[in-house]
């Protein structure tokens, strides 16, 4: 893959890419739909009977709650990134902590059929650089947001099995920052992408009760395949490149923006879920779910951008490739290494087909609940998620993931028969590889000592 090509890869990753999915989790996925479920490491998710987010996780547990309810609450979640550089540098992409919120609302129609409505952020991430950082081409800031709206239906078949299914309607905004690189050395203005797009998916549940102590879930979440459309704007020109283009150096004083697009896929998910009332006040939990996070392989990036523009950059880098040499910033050999790339610019600056090299990721959690009396429980979780970075090579500063392991505290308060507030709390701690690349040699520019992240959810039920 060429230099610029590398450059775009990067931007794109970062960027319009992400845009069709704040957060630490494999890849830019969100977990975070339940702050009961945080308590403990969401084992048994939507299978416990005990919280709303089954609309979300498995539809078909929606037959374990009768009457109509409504649930609505949030989970803050903070990042630390502390990175640093084989020079000396340090950095930290930590962003001001972000609420996720979820809002559910379900209605048993008869002894058979029941209704639900789920409003959540299944997928989001916020990190943020100093803009003039070194590795500022391996990204600056990042800003995901989602709204996913996912009406379900669950049907009770018997008493030992029940089925669900949804449709998940999906809007998703990102805005991205980070430097573009003409070539090796030489900058070219540092980029700003901002995205939106509207698509949909679907979800299935079903759900096995064996006996009455023990209930085990299989759940399945669709890919969604987003066309993304945006701009990009491309500003602070390096001096070197607004020297040599004349008259067009006024026209770009203010910035340059082109429009952008790009078709991607979601990963499509996978969760088996397993749930045990082994006393009167015990009860136990598991969870395993996959994601088909390999979908990212590639992507392609379509860039509006005229041919003057193309032109007009490519004589700028011509022009500063000579004024180098003649101050002596590089030799002359140099130089025709940096001049014969430029002859691959324009294509690759219109049309980029980028390897992202991701792979399918796993999540394990266990978690137990203790009723501690008829107002309150208290509950737990361990899990372990692995990260869907496979090559460090391409690990993104404003993507900086890795394997992590849960840690989870949470309990319930019910005031009366039908209120019920639910608190939980989660430390994720990044384990494993944390190393930076350079995007253009792939040598190993640093490492990040810390990538963890702290959750905390507070959410309110009510039976009508």
């Amino acid at each position: 893959m060429s230099f610029m090509k590398k450059s775009a890869a990067a931007l794109v990753l970062t960027g319009v890419s992400v845009a069709v999915s704040t957060a630490f989790a494999a890849g830019f996925q969100l977990t975070e739909q339940s702050s009961l479920g945080a308590g403990r490491a969401y084992a048994g998710a939507g299978i416990v009977g005990d919280d709303l987010s089954a609309v979300h996780y498995n539809p078909a547990g929606m037959t374990l709650l009768d009457g109509t309810r409504f649930q609505a609450g949030g989970v803050w979640i903070g990042l630390n990134a502390d990175f640093k550089g084989n020079n000396g540098e340090s950095e930290n992409g930590r962003l001001k902590g972000q609420m996720i919120p979820a809002g559910y609302v379900t209605h048993q129609v008869n002894d058979k059929v029941w209704l639900g409505f789920a409003m959540t952020v299944p997928f989001g991430m916020g990190t943020e650089y100093d803009r003039n950082w070194e590795h500022a081409n391996r990204g600056t800031s990042a800003k995901i947001y989602t709204f996913d709206m996912n009406p379900s239906i669950a049907y009770k078949v018997s008493d030992f099995i029940s089925v669900g299914a949804g449709v998940s309607v999906q809007y998703a905004k990102a805005n991205l920052g980070m430097r573009m690189d003409a070539m090796p050395g030489m900058s070219l203005a540092h980029a700003k992408v901002e995205a939106d797009s509207w698509d949909w998916g679907y979800n299935l549940g079903i759900m096995f009760s064996p006996t009455d102590k023990l209930r085990f879930g299989l759940a399945y979440r669709s890919a969604i395949e987003h066309d993304a459309d945006g701009d990009v704007k491309l500003s602070g020109f390096n001096p070197l490149l607004m020297a040599g283009l004349g008259d067009m150096a006024q026209y770009l004083q203010d910035g340059y923006m082109m429009g952008t697009s790009a078709t991607i896929k979601t990963p499509d998910t996978l969760m088996l879920t397993g749930t045990w009332e082994a006393t009167d006040k015990l009860r136990l939990s598991g969870l395993i779910r996959w994601a088909n996070w390999s979908n990212f392989d590639n992507l392609t990036l379509n860039n509006d951008i005229s041919s003057g523009m193309i032109n007009g950059l490519s004589g700028a880098m011509t022009n500063a490739i000579t004024g180098m040499v003649a101050q002596g910033m590089i030799s002359q050999q140099e130089a025709l290494g940096l001049a014969s790339k430029l002859s691959a610019v324009a294509g690759e600056m219109k049309n980029t087909t980028i390897e992202n090299k991701w792979q399918d990721t796993w999540l394990f959690s266990i978690g137990a609940d203790y009723r501690i009396n008829s107002a309150f429980t208290v509950r737990g979780g361990l899990a372990y998620e692995t990260s869907p970075v496979d090559d460090q090579s391409t690990r993104m500063a404003v993507i900086p993931d890795t394997d992590r392991v849960w840690f989870s505290l949470g309990a319930s308060w019910y005031p009366t028969q039908d209120l019920q507030f639910d608190v939980g709390a989660t430390y994720l701690m990044g384990v494993g590889d944390k190393d930076l690349y350079d995007s253009v040699g792939g040598k190993k520019v640093g490492k990040y000592d810390s990538l963890d992240a702290y959750l905390l959810g507070v959410q309110m039920q009510y039976r009508f």
